[in-house]
């Protein structure tokens, strides 16, 4: 992308837009964050718990309107 000389440099600052783009994300459609630091057994617990609360919830009914 030539934002740096050297090519390091250049995926450096990718990747810090790539993350300011999901902070920004985040904040706009309310995700959820899971640490990715986190030994994968316990981010895939999480994940599974996330989605099961969502598929547990009870349906909210469609109002038409007339």
């Amino acid at each position: 992308m030539d934002w740096a000389q050297e090519e390091e440099e250049s995926f450096r600052i990718f990747q810090g837009r790539v993350l300011s783009e999901y902070d920004r994300m985040v904040k706009e459609f309310d995700f959820t964050v899971i640490d990715g630091t986190q030994p994968i057994q316990l981010q895939q617990r999480q994940i599974r718990a996330i989605v099961n609360s969502y598929l547990t919830k009870p349906r909210e009914k469609a109002v038409l309107k007339q």
